[in-house]
């Protein structure tokens, strides 16, 4: 999957004979493009259709699984037979496997989807060789496959009125899983050597047997100055920071505490003008006013 979206993968098992609306979802089509069999004359009253696969199906996922899956749910009863290509054919004319022949012929012979093998297959099919296995259509991706100077293989085919096109999964192929493991070319080597396969199991010289374990070493020891600096941070650093802070907040608190008491008003006492008049009246009585002797 270039890197593919991560997504909720709790999903019921893919069952023949109905749609998925989760594939719907995340490919845009539904996982059994149902053909219709009054379009195909050559099939008129039979009652179980054989439809026909074929592919390299090295190192097979599920993209392949769906290939076939797709052309199992094409009619309410099919039976499928999965061609299987040679491995000197494959590496003559698309490159070297990583699977052997007899590898991906069981693998294939595994998927649940299919009930009939033929290994070697063909790589070029004809009519005659469907007629031989009465097989009634094949299945396969829309889109021309040219070889050489042959613009489409399955052009004869068409033209036949036998092909079926199906969807292919475009977010996982072998290619794409082969270039992974290249990609962690190290990580891989280092993990089988960790596991006790040994360098001519694993087709490398000595010079890079030893910088794999050197550069090992390497990681080991980055990754435990790494662990030792987390703990330092998380025994230390945290606590010392998280009691710099709540002091700096109880000093602040107080400083604003101290603001707010600067800008309240003094309250003085009250006096009623009433009060304050009386009182005065007295005053003025007890200084000017004696009592007459006689």
């Amino acid at each position: 999957m270039s890197e593919h979206q991560k997504q909720n993968y709790s999903l019921p098992a893919v069952k023949l004979g109905e749609p998925n609306d989760c594939f719907k979802e995340r490919y845009g089509h539904l996982i059994n493009p149902v053909a219709d069999a009054s379009k195909y004359p050559h099939i008129a009253g039979k009652d179980q259709i054989r439809i026909y696969v074929d592919g390299v199906f090295d190192m097979f996922h599920f993209g392949h699984a769906r290939y076939i899956l797709q052309a199992k749910n094409m009619f309410p009863n099919t039976w499928i037979v999965a061609g299987v290509s040679s491995g000197e054919t494959t590496n003559e004319l698309k490159g070297r496997t990583v699977m052997t022949e007899e590898e991906r012929c069981e693998n294939v012979r595994q998927c649940r989807y299919v009930d009939e093998v033929i290994c070697p297959a063909p790589w070029c099919l004809t009519l005659e060789f469907l007629d031989e296995h009465n097989i009634d259509f094949v299945a396969q991706g829309a889109d021309p496959y040219p070889m050489g100077d042959i613009p489409d293989i399955y052009k004869p085919i068409k033209d036949a009125g036998r092909f079926l096109p199906v969807y292919r999964t475009n977010s996982v192929s072998t290619s794409e899983l082969i270039s992974r493991i290249i990609a962690e070319y190290d990580e891989y080597l280092t993990r089988n050597l960790e596991r006790g396969y040994t360098r001519h199991d694993l087709g490398i010289n000595i010079l890079t047997e030893k910088r794999l374990k050197v550069k090992k070493r390497v990681e080991g020891v980055q990754k435990r100055i790494h662990d030792y600096v987390a703990d330092f941070m998380a025994y230390f650093y945290e606590p010392i920071s998280h009691r710099i802070y709540a002091y700096l907040s109880d000093v602040e608190g107080e400083a604003e505490d101290e603001e707010v008491e600067e800008s309240t008003p003094a309250v003085k006492p009250f006096t009623t003008t009433a009060g304050l008049i009386n009182s005065t009246e007295k005053r003025d009585g007890d200084e000017t006013s004696q009592p007459e002797t006689k």
